[in-house]
């Protein structure tokens, strides 16, 4: 570990993940936490909330780097301006580009275990709600099994 960085692990609680199938895929737009149900195809990934042009060219690299690892990557939401961190008045790293949501089906655990390992600049985060792994740059920590604060 590098001098300085912190590393925070709330939960470990891996073992209980799901697969939705394409159909089932859910995205999570414009206020952060509304929930639109829709297919995740290479046609829908341009629209507002997952397309990675609007990332910063840090979070692209990660995104790569994750891809060229676990090759079927589903976008569940990059960019939301305004998004705020559930529960605050804090901004969320997905108003500035630095954060992404997604899945690999059927791997998830084996994705944050590699991300724990691998992931030092940024934040890995599951939700004990949602299907997706949230990943940043920035300040690195780990935070699995969170709630979500959706209600």
């Amino acid at each position: 570990m590098r001098k300085g960085s912190t590393i925070a692990v709330l939960s470990l609680g891996l073992a209980a993940t799901t697969t939705p199938n394409l159909v089932d895929a859910k995205s999570y737009h414009g206020d952060g936490y509304r929930l639109r149900d829709r297919a995740m195809t290479s046609r829908n990934v341009r629209s507002t909330g997952d397309s990675i042009t609007c990332l910063t060219s840090e979070a692209r690299n990660l995104l790569a780097r994750i891809r060229s690892k676990f090759n079927n990557v589903q976008i569940v939401s990059t960019c939301r301006p305004g998004a705020k961190i559930a529960g605050t008045n804090h901004p969320s790293k997905h108003a500035s580009g630095q954060a992404i949501d997604f899945r690999v089906p059927g791997r998830k655990a084996e994705v944050v275990q590699w991300l724990i390992a691998n992931h030092k600049n940024g934040g890995t985060m599951t939700y004990n709600d949602m299907d997706h792994i949230h990943v940043d740059v920035g300040a690195r920590f780990v935070a699995l099994n969170r709630p979500s604060g959706r209600t």
